[in-house]
């Protein structure tokens, strides 16, 4: 008999133990999207009946129309088109009433509402001679016949002076269509001060070309985008001091 140990048998190694873990991942797997399936079927009614209460709650819309946001700087913008959604103040709904009965003598001169201001828009053709900040006598007829209605009541009045995208030529007094429509609403407004609107309430500037309503690739468009804008709005009364 032999005096040395007796060698062990080796341990049967199974190898299909990876098939274990496979099926494990696989059993989660499924597992997984069983759960996303169960979490995407969202009662719409509740859901309706939670962001009703809820907007109704904090007093914002919480489930937005497509096309605007939630950020009042989102919202997609009305077009120009003389009235929009949003109610005017008293007092610039008469002012548009009036201007729009005095259609007749105020020819050229368009009455649009902009949210909660109105914007009283005039062609640069009626109002200047090409490349020239000097008002021709029928703007300064239109000017005399806002003057009173302007005048007697409390707004601020910002006028905002535009150009096509067409470089300036033929004049060494303005190097750029900014200077161009800066300087013409400076000379709208030094006559609207004339005609007795209070100089605190009254304000200019000159976009040049970048702030265009139409495309400047046809000559319509192009005239659409010279013209002076007044811009009324209720005035601020200023902080004491």
């Amino acid at each position: 008999m032999s005096g040395g140990r007796k060698k062990k048998p080796e341990a049967h190694v199974n190898h299909e133990r990876w098939l274990v873990s496979y099926a494990d991942f696989i059993t989660l797997l499924f597992a997984f999207f069983v759960v996303m399936f169960a979490v995407s079927q969202v009662d719409s009614k509740r859901l309706g009946r939670f962001t009703e209460a809820f907007s109704k709650a904090v007093g914002e819309d919480i489930m937005p129309e497509r096309g605007s946001g939630l950020l009042p700087d989102e919202t997609v913008k009305p077009p120009e088109n003389g009235i929009g959604d949003q109610a005017l103040p008293p007092e610039l709904e008469l002012v548009r009433m009036k201007l729009l009965a005095l259609a007749d003598t105020l020819k050229g001169l368009q009455v649009i509402q902009r949210r909660n201001e109105l914007v009283l828009r005039l062609s640069d053709n009626i109002f200047f001679e090409s490349g020239d900040d000097k008002l021709k006598p029928p703007a300064i007829a239109m000017i005399h016949t806002l003057g009173p209605e302007l005048s007697s009541r409390s707004l601020d009045v910002r006028v905002e002076g535009h150009t096509d995208d067409r470089p300036i030529i033929n004049t060494a007094r303005f190097r750029s269509n900014w200077e161009l429509s800066t300087a013409r609403a400076t000379s709208v407004l030094a006559r609207l001060a004339q005609e007795g609107i209070a100089p605190p309430s009254l304000s200019a500037a000159g976009y040049g070309e970048f702030r265009p309503i139409a495309p400047n690739t046809t000559e319509d468009g192009r005239k659409q985008n010279r013209r002076v804008d007044l811009i009324l709005a209720i005035a601020v009364p200023p902080e004491q001091p």
